[in-house]
């Protein structure tokens, strides 16, 4: 068993997935946004494997973990708060701003001028838009959680040609999670989404290819490519699609741009480091 759970295909994929499967079966008679929780408890089962729970010293990467955690507290606080857009967009923002500059504060402390503002702004400006955009779609519960599915997959692949198999461990577990939950929303009816859920997994997707972008070798403009996702997870479909359809029929749109973003990289990079 422990040499089945050293795999790190087991850890990044099979793991969440089947935590997060779990949970949200478990879950689901309560209703509201509880069954979110599937996701958290998915990608926080890989990581015990990945990286486990030690913060000293305060890494990059366990910087993220706390993020995450972080960002489940605050999620489930305006979830009963039912904090309205106007309050809301500016709090999210600022949340995410600053796990940005917190996440990459080493780094772009040694660089000057134009790189500095440059890099920053650009950092900033690409969780902020990840965030909101997804948040945007929080009623919209099958385009959120397949374009978070989306931006994990892309990223993690990304991460990993990028030269850094962590991450890309890291971002492929939020896709496997979410996967999970994409499906439970198709065949146990759509489940609703919630900022408990939604916030720490834009957040984290984000953050995972900023890091990878600052720690690693992604080019930034891979980002861009990502950062497409939430757009088209919002292009119209036919209303008489069922839910098999609709997600057949947004992964059809969301995973191009994840592709991109992989063949960035690759074209940048070569090929992954096995």
């Amino acid at each position: 068993m422990d040499e089945l759970l050293a795999n790190p295909a087991v850890q990044e994929a099979v793991v969440p997935f089947i935590a997060a499967l779990v949970v949200g079966l478990l879950l689901k008679p309560v209703g509201w946004y509880w069954a979110g929780l599937a996701v958290i408890a998915g990608f926080y089962a890989s990581v015990s494997l990945i990286t486990g729970f030690e913060f000293t010293p305060l890494t990059s990467t366990r910087k993220l973990v706390l993020i995450g955690m972080g960002a489940a507290t605050v999620g489930l606080a305006l979830d009963y708060l039912a904090a309205k857009p106007r309050q809301l967009y500016p709090l999210l923002a600022a949340l995410g701003g600053g796990s940005v500059l917190w996440l990459i504060w080493p780094p772009l402390m040694r660089m000057e001028g134009a790189a500095l503002w440059l890099y920053g702004a650009g950092s900033v400006a690409y969780v902020v838009w990840i965030v909101l955009s997804l948040e945007a779609l929080r009623n919209r519960a099958l385009r959120a959680v397949t374009a978070l599915t989306s931006l994990g997959l892309g990223t993690g692949i990304a991460a990993l040609m990028g030269a850094s198999a962590l991450l890309g461990q890291l971002a492929s577990a939020l896709a496997a999670a979410t996967g999970a939950f994409l499906l439970l929303s198709v065949f146990k009816r759509t489940l609703p989404v919630g900022l408990l859920m939604l916030l720490p997994a834009a957040l984290l997707g984000g953050l995972i290819g900023v890091s990878a972008m600052t720690y690693a070798t992604l080019p930034w403009y891979s980002l861009l490519a990502l950062a497409i996702i939430p757009l088209l997870a919002r292009v119209p479909l036919p209303q008489k699609l069922p839910l098999w359809g609709q997600v057949a029929a947004l992964l059809a749109l969301t995973l191009p741009a994840a592709a991109g973003a992989i063949y960035l990289v690759w074209r940048e990079a070569g090929a992954p480091p096995m």
